[in-house]
């Protein structure tokens, strides 16, 4: 069975690399959810002027919840 700080870790890696894609490509990412509400949901997806800019604040949000996670991982070892 996997420890608590491993699993921190992991957690932590996932966020990390999540957030640097919201980061690097937030259209990439808006183009994604179009094309999946239209596929899935059969609804358009129309996002608003300001959007790639909230992207990439979820994704700085994502980066210290890593960093967060992280230095917690090391704490509890």
């Amino acid at each position: 069975m996997s420890s608590l700080p491993s699993l921190l870790r992991v957690t932590a890696l996932v966020s990390a690399l999540t957030g640097v894609v919201h980061l690097l490509v937030p259209d990439g990412l808006l183009g994604l959810a179009r094309w999946s509400y239209d596929r899935v949901l059969a609804v358009r997806f129309q996002p608003r002027e300001n959007a790639p800019r909230c992207v990439r604040a979820i994704g700085l949000a994502m980066l210290c919840g890593a960093y967060v996670l992280d230095r917690l991982a090391r704490w509890l070892e």
